[in-house]
């Protein structure tokens, strides 16, 4: 059990990620977003809860790996990215479902792509494995800033800020 506290932290600080992520998503699917015409490109809402579910689990599997397989001089730093990255999630759901705040959700979601640019980069130094699972989240969050452009482009500034 010599990395059972790894996995634990990893899991847990995850799940916890995706709950409150999940709440401020129905908060925003409920008070504003359903009541949108979505764009043609958006993906059935039933993909999304599939999508995020597998997401969830490479980012649980990545970073006990990143953790696991970490020199002592290089934790820190994965771990900083790790909890900067599951933060930026969560500010992410705030803004742009909770609160609506579309030009502020996508200022969110750009801080989020470098992060999770970053937490690649660092991850593949680590173990390249590490780093390679994290891709179809990064490409999922570019996908993700694309849309937020296009509802701001398709309902302009006035829930912007």
């Amino acid at each position: 059990m010599k990395h059972g506290f790894k996995l634990f932290y990893t899991l847990t600080t995850v799940m916890l990620t995706a709950y409150i992520c999940s709440v401020f998503t129905q908060t925003g699917m409920n008070e504003w977003y359903l009541g949108l015409s979505l764009p043609q490109i958006m993906p059935p809402r039933v993909v999304f809860p599939i999508v995020w579910s597998v997401l969830y689990v490479l980012l649980i599997i990545s970073s006990f790996i990143a953790l696991r397989d970490s020199k002592t001089s290089q934790r820190k730093r994965v771990n900083s990215l790790f909890i900067t990255n599951m933060f930026l999630q969560i500010l992410w759901c705030y803004t742009f479902f909770a609160q609506g705040q579309l030009g502020l959700g996508l200022a969110v979601l750009i801080l989020l792509d470098i992060s999770t640019f970053k937490l690649v980069s660092v991850f593949q130094k680590v173990n390249k494995i590490s780093g390679y699972l994290l891709y179809p989240y990064y490409w999922w969050l570019i996908f993700a800033t694309f849309l937020n452009i296009v509802f701001i482009y398709n309902f302009g500034l006035i829930m912007v800020f």
